[in-house]
């Protein structure tokens, strides 16, 4: 039987086979291999090049030496080029989407074209003089995440602060019922927006999707509660099938990607309830709703993880894809672990193991490498393992069988509290006290 070519032999052939040609294609700004839904490669040129000229020679021999090393994976030799001056759309916006391979000049590039995935490649950056986010992921449910926003909540509401809760687990819906009982939903839900607004009426659904938690009904301060749906969720599954469409162009505006009618939609509440800090329930996983709750909200990011291999492969997954596509820089300083569900018995070896572990994880993708004999430079993005201020520095929330045990989350004991999310609720007080300084 013929060996295959595989997916993920493609991007080091390219990157060979470019440098064979490159020194002929020196004039060109730069060249982007496009690969389509099914994997395919063809080849986005600035402009058709004179025929008879080196780079049109370059450019035939580059896709003749691809076809013959990557054979299904690449388009056949006349379909293999398109060109930016024949196109409908502007090549720059290509240029905007697409990740560096080989730098320049010419760069090559590479836009994948895929159903799902794209949102992990791009990161927005944090707004200025809006309230801080505060972003609550995990890669697998049941570590408490959505315990802990409601407990960070109701923690924030004690202080006198206003905080704005929403349940981004449109697939997995359970923190809005568990911080807002049947008679305290309000009419609509994120999912209603998103089919509403579909059809221009997502405004309209604005005022009735709000809703305050009976956890802060006797504190200083207010926890409102966005949900995954309303009050009667409807045919829910219909509506889950039409949330993550890209709304064609309109108005006279361009086509505006589902993430971006996202963030449109947390900062138009955000607008209207002005409030101290927003928390985010984002879904567990690799979904595209976790990516845009992480990449597209400019929130922090609190990575909740139990001490698994598991656990440990998915986030080495998820980080070495940051860091093939150059985003890991302009998301690391957001970035930090939580231990979730640490055991009530030996907690300090299974808490040291974990920082060891998460060190390897943040200094493999994330953090800079230093040479030992010069030092690090003054603005190195790197810690040592017992740096309590560095991103893999566990953030320790405890199991406790008082929290297990609870059916609902409208109220909270202060003792229970204390004894599983003291030391997160210490560094939950570090971080929005910093978030005043900086004047966020």
């Amino acid at each position: 039987m013929a060996r295959i070519i595989t997916f993920d032999e493609v991007e080091p052939a390219l990157r060979q086979l470019f440098d064979e040609v490159r020194g002929e294609l020196r004039e060109l700004p730069w060249l982007i291999a496009v690969r389509d839904l099914f994997g395919r490669v063809r080849f986005l040129v600035e402009r058709r090049p004179t025929s008879g000229t080196s780079v049109a020679a370059a450019l035939e021999r580059l896709a003749q030496a691809a076809g013959d090393r990557l054979g299904p994976r690449v388009y056949p030799l006349d379909q293999a080029f398109l060109y930016g001056d024949e196109l409908a759309s502007d090549p720059e916006s290509a240029v905007k989407e697409s990740r560096v391979l080989v730098e320049g000049p010419p760069e090559l590039r590479l836009l994948d074209r895929q159903v799902t995935g794209q949102a992990w490649d791009t990161v927005s950056q944090p707004r200025d003089g809006a309230g801080p986010r505060l972003a609550f992921y995990s890669l697998k449910g049941g570590v408490g995440r959505s315990t802990a926003v409601a407990v960070a909540a109701w923690h924030l509401a004690k202080q006198g602060r206003n905080v704005l809760v929403f349940d981004l687990d449109l697939e997995a819906p359970g923190l809005s019922s568990s911080l807002l009982p049947a008679p305290r939903q309000p009419e609509f839900g994120l999912l209603d927006w998103f089919v509403e607004d579909a059809v221009g009426q997502g405004d309209a659904c604005l005022d009735g999707m709000l809703a305050t938690s009976p956890l802060a009904d006797d504190l200083p301060g207010q926890v409102w509660v966005v949900p995954s749906h309303g009050a009667n969720a409807g045919d829910y599954l219909a509506k889950l099938g039409r949330c993550y469409l890209d709304l064609p162009p309109r108005d006279g505006r361009g086509p505006e990607p589902w993430q971006q009618r996202l963030v449109r939609v947390i900062d138009a509440l955000e607008q209207r309830q002005q409030p101290d800090a927003v928390l985010l329930d984002v879904r567990a996983g690799m979904a595209e709703l976790a990516s845009a709750a992480i990449t597209d909200l400019g929130a922090d990011v609190l990575l909740f993880a139990v001490d698994t291999e598991q656990t440990w492969s998915g986030y080495r997954v998820l980080f070495e894809h940051w860091l093939r596509a150059g985003t890991i820089r302009k998301l690391r300083e957001r970035l930090r672990v939580v231990a979730a569900l640490v055991p009530e018995t030996d907690r300090e070896p299974y808490l040291t193991g974990f920082r060891e572990r998460a060190w390897d994880l943040f200094r493999q993708h994330a953090y800079d490498i230093i040479d030992p004999t010069e030092g690090p430079p003054a603005d190195a993005f790197s810690f040592d393992l017992a740096d309590e201020s560095a991103p893999h520095a566990p953030i320790p929330i405890y199991w406790n069988r008082g929290f297990a045990s609870m059916r609902h989350l409208h109220a909270l004991d202060e003792t229970l509290a204390a004894a599983a999310f003291g030391r997160f609720l210490a560094q939950l007080d570090a971080h929005f006290a910093m978030d005043v300084e900086d004047g966020r």
